[in-house]
């Protein structure tokens, strides 16, 4: 009689660690998976197993699931370049951009010749609004590997974002060199098409990517987006109207099930709320909280999306005695807190004391951490739709001035429409062009209703008087703003490599003021037919001519 043999246990993990690299090897995630989960079931604890689970999760877009396996491989194995790069590919995918970037300068520390990581890097960086550290990033992982496609590529699309097209071809032709199919690469060449006016060229670049099946439908949007922007150049209007509508239909199917209907609701909520709102409970406590090295003024620059914001941000920062931030969330939290519900509302009413304080001092400690110095400058932050949190910025700073940028409506409507945001709660509604309007129908009343209710300084910032009238424009905003007016604001575009790449607006900004944006609506009357009538009302208060 043959005995049998015993297994030690630390035979049998070496077994369940082999199935499973080799499963890992093979690209078998889903077996990689079942095997780690069995092992872990039956006792046996290692940083492999959860890196196994947690690609797995990751492959099938259970990016929090898959962070957890990560961070529980990590505790084990503190420091690894590996973990941490796919712990900030997860942050990535779910935008929580800081935290990818994060975990991305952890991997680079822990492996700094690793050109992949870089790379990732400079993707979270861009994310994250951050162009200059990205383009940086990527031109290390192109120094550390040449023939890294996907850097040379990245680095193409921010210069030619910020109008360097020499210098993005060239990388964009070497990305394309090295991996032809990149689409990166070609989105780099048809901005630069675009850039220069040849919108034949950049509709030839955009329509052979469109109809590439292996994108996904985030990068097929984006890249209809832009081509319905190159059929506008050459005025085939009927056409471009027509990719904007399925590029919209993309990130509708895309996103319909997190977002759809909430943000106008929360706005309805709003309105009944603050209709039957006494004034006398937005009665400011105090005269706000002295903040040491503070700024001589604190402006709001509010409105709506598409409303001219980023162009007078350009222009008011061009002035030395300004600085300005743009879209940085610095009330982030609050909205969520203080306004969801009539409870949450009645207790930002009666907000004072200590708590009210320490909302001040988390927001300037915010701005604090992006690095500028605001000491006795007039400091802007620029966050349109902020609108909707001038309760909240009423109570905080009852001293702050806002400036609320207005624009003809119909042309703020369809250019939310056919512009590319990051979708979100808020920019769900811009991609229905019905839902587009009746939200900014929303979200003026809702103005409406604050400038009844709260005590508020506030100067009406008109986009086609800066475009018509600039010196004259920007000299009143100037006065309100407690500024001289400076000669550099007529040369704001000089400025302009300043505005986030992301922003819809910042190839706009790069050029001196002209007037091509102004009833662009016109264009597509016809199209915008059914939501003109909700668009009406608003426009003919604000002054502007009718259909």
């Amino acid at each position: 009689m043959i005995r049998g043999t015993t297994i030690t246990p630390q035979e049998l993990q070496e077994r369940a660690l082999a199935e499973v690299s080799a499963a890992v090897a093979a690209s078998d995630m889903r077996r990689a998976f079942v095997l780690a989960t069995t092992a872990l079931d039956r006792g046996m604890r290692h940083p492999y197993l959860y890196n196994a689970r947690g690609l797995w999760l990751q492959q099938t877009s259970r990016y929090e699931e898959a962070l957890d396996e990560f961070r529980r491989a990590l505790s084990t194995m503190p420091g690894n370049a590996t973990l941490l790069n796919a712990m900030g590919l997860c942050y990535l995918k779910l935008d929580r951009n800081r935290e990818a970037v994060q975990a991305f300068r952890q991997a680079v520390a822990a492996g700094p010749d690793l050109a992949l990581t870089h790379y990732r890097l400079g993707l979270a960086l861009a994310q994250a609004g951050d162009h200059d550290g990205a383009q940086e990033a990527h031109g290390r992982a192109i120094e550390l590997d040449a023939n890294l496609a996907e850097a040379h590529a990245s680095l193409a699309s921010i210069l030619a974002r910020k109008g360097q097209p020499e210098r993005a071809r060239v990388l964009a032709e070497r990305a394309l060199a090295l991996k032809p199919q990149d689409g990166t690469a070609r989105v780099a060449l048809a901005l630069i098409e675009m850039g220069a006016k040849n919108f034949s060229g950049a509709e030839a670049l955009l329509r052979a990517l469109a109809e590439d099946g292996s994108l996904t439908s985030q990068q097929r949007a984006s890249v209809l987006g832009l081509l319905g922007d190159a059929l506008d150049g050459q005025k085939r209007y009927g056409e471009a109207f027509e990719t904007y509508l399925r590029e919209n239909e993309e990130l509708r199917r895309e996103h319909a099930k997190r977002f759809e209907g909430h943000a106008a609701t929360a706005a309805r909520n709003l309105i009944a709320y603050f209709e039957q709102s006494d004034p006398k409970r937005w009665t400011a406590p105090d005269e706000g909280l002295a903040m040491p090295d503070g700024p001589a003024e604190h402006i709001f620059l509010l409105g709506f999306m598409r409303s001219g914001t980023t162009l007078l941000e350009q222009v008011l920062a061009s002035n030395e005695r300004i600085i300005a931030l743009e879209e940085m969330g610095l009330l982030n939290g609050l909205g969520d807190r203080y306004m969801t519900s009539v409870p949450a509302l009645d207790a930002l009413a009666d907000l004072n004391g200590a708590e009210l304080e320490q909302h001040r001092r988390t927001y300037w400690d915010r701005v604090r951490q992006t690095g500028i110095e605001i000491k006795g400058k007039v400091f802007v932050d620029k966050q349109p739709l902020n609108t909707v949190k001038l309760p909240i910025i009423a109570k905080l700073f009852p001293q702050a001035k806002i400036l609320f940028a207005l624009r003809d409506p119909r042309d703020v409507v369809f250019s939310c429409f056919r512009r590319h945001f990051k979708v979100n709660l808020t920019m769900f509604e811009f991609l229905d062009l019905e839902e587009a309007a009746r939200f900014y129908a929303l979200v003026m009343r809702l103005a409406e209703i604050y400038r009844e209710k709260l005590q508020l300084t506030l100067l009406e910032h008109r986009y086609e008087r800066m475009v018509e009238d600039f010196e004259g424009s920007v000299r009143a905003v100037c006065e309100f703003i407690g500024v001289e007016w400076s000669d550099s604001m007529r040369d704001f575009n000089r400025y302009a490599p300043a505005v986030d790449l992301r922003s819809p607006s910042a190839t706009q900004v790069r050029k001196p003021l002209y007037n091509e944006a102004l009833a662009q609506w016109r264009r597509y009357q016809d199209r915008l037919a059914p939501i003109l009538p909700v668009l009406q009302p608003w426009a003919e208060k604000f002054g502007y001519p009718p259909v």
